[in-house]
């Protein structure tokens, strides 16, 4: 019998030990296969030097600079999150287990979905090249709070800002910045309102 040690949990000769020890494994290349290292080519090297746009960007557009929170008075009532940003309100689990609303809720929601349509009807018109999409924010907020509202976008979830401006290929929930609109560009105003311990909530594309 020639010598065997224990590798891996069972018994090889030590000869072939030593060689699996000595030549380190490489994937897919089978048991003690050789890693071989590549030198690097000159277009490799290249390649790296490139510098490469980060991947979360899929068209033109990029972030700008957020202005200051916008303040809101002390007497409009405000949503279980404008302090602390957390939403104290559980959805229900399952989808089939639907809230029926009271009479008195329905007819809340409507004039929440009313305050709501006014304020988006408002920020689309001032839609042009040369707005910034802060302004409009400024816009939406000034309308809500004239109509005892509060802009429930404002602080949900640490959400800075009391609309949601979605530029070109930002596909939802923009945070209004210094961005300026361009002549060709698309955006959607997303609104909503809470009054009465309800929110009215709709957008549209301009």
């Amino acid at each position: 019998g020639a010598e065997a040690a224990v590798v891996a949990g069972g018994a090889v000769p030590r000869a072939v030990a030593s060689r699996a020890r000595a030549a380190p494994l490489a994937l897919g290349k089978g048991f003690g296969a050789a890693a071989k290292k590549k030198a690097p080519s000159a277009s490799s090297n290249a390649k790296k030097r490139e510098p490469a746009l980060p991947r979360h960007y899929t068209g033109s557009q990029r972030k700008g600079t957020l202005s200051p929170r916008r303040p809101v008075p002390e007497t409009v009532v405000c949503p279980d999150y404008a302090v602390d940003g957390q939403p104290k309100y559980m959805r229900p689990i399952l989808p089939w287990d639907i809230e029926t609303k009271s009479a008195e809720q329905i007819a809340l929601m409507r004039e929440a979905c009313a305050i709501a349509r006014e304020v988006l009807d408002i920020a689309g018109a001032a839609v042009a090249p040369g707005l910034t999409t802060d302004e409009i924010d400024a816009i939406v907020h000034a309308e809500t709070l004239k109509r005892g509202a509060y802009p429930s976008p404002l602080n949900y979830c640490g959400f800075p800002k009391s609309v949601c401006t979605s530029v070109n290929e930002v596909v939802c929930h923009g945070m209004p910045d210094d961005t300026v609109l361009r002549d060709g560009d698309i955006v959607n105003i997303d609104v909503t309102c809470y009054i009465g311990g309800v929110h009215g909530d709709l957008s549209e594309t301009f």
